[in-house]
């Protein structure tokens, strides 16, 4: 099944949603077309499978917690950039298949949940989640221009420190740190 998977997301990489065959990966792989249907029921099925596996090498490899909250949120921001270019795809399958429908859902929800955690020592509780959509959608449309990594990342540490209300003029950082009760990472 890993096979399967990697040669999925080979597909995915280089040419998207379009690029995905079950025929083109059973040939590469020496297989029947029913011996992958029998681990992926759909083309769909498998293209989740591919992007939960995208995810989790994306998870397995976050930096550690010492590193600051901008820079964890520019390296996971930069490492779903992979997956940005599979975004319409996944937007347009989702209106026809349920379970394209279900990990769209699920990683809107991942999404919102990581950046409130990094976000919320920063920000106001009533004002976390308009601050989550706002650098979600400052991130996407980074990736809509089609910045460079560099100017990726410059206006996205930019946005995060305006959203932080740290300044970075090159003097000190000033922090607007919201105090959480105890108990509360």
């Amino acid at each position: 099944m890993d096979e399967i998977l990697a040669a999925a997301e080979q597909q995915l990489r280089l040419g998207g949603y379009q690029a995905l065959s079950v025929a083109a990966i059973a040939r590469q792989l020496g297989l029947a077309q029913n011996a992958i249907y029998w681990y992926f029921p759909s083309k769909d099925e498998l293209f989740v499978a591919t992007l939960r596996r995208m995810l989790a090498a994306i998870s397995a490899g976050k930096p550690s917690s010492s590193v600051g909250d901008v820079e964890r949120v520019l390296w996971f921001t930069e490492q779903f950039h992979a997956l940005s270019d599979l975004r319409g795809a996944m937007s347009e399958r989702a209106r026809s298949s349920p379970t394209v429908a279900a990990f769209v859902d699920e990683l809107d929800g991942l999404l919102s949940r990581m950046l409130a955690g990094a976000l919320a020592g920063h920000v106001r509780a009533p004002d976390l989640p308009i601050a989550v959509e706002a650098f979600r959608a400052t991130v996407e449309g980074t990736f809509v221009k089609d910045l460079d990594q560099a100017s990726r990342r410059r206006v996205l540490g930019f946005a995060l420190r305006q959203i932080m209300g740290e300044q970075d003029g090159g003097g000190a950082a000033q922090s607007r740190r919201v105090e959480r009760p105890a108990g509360q990472q």
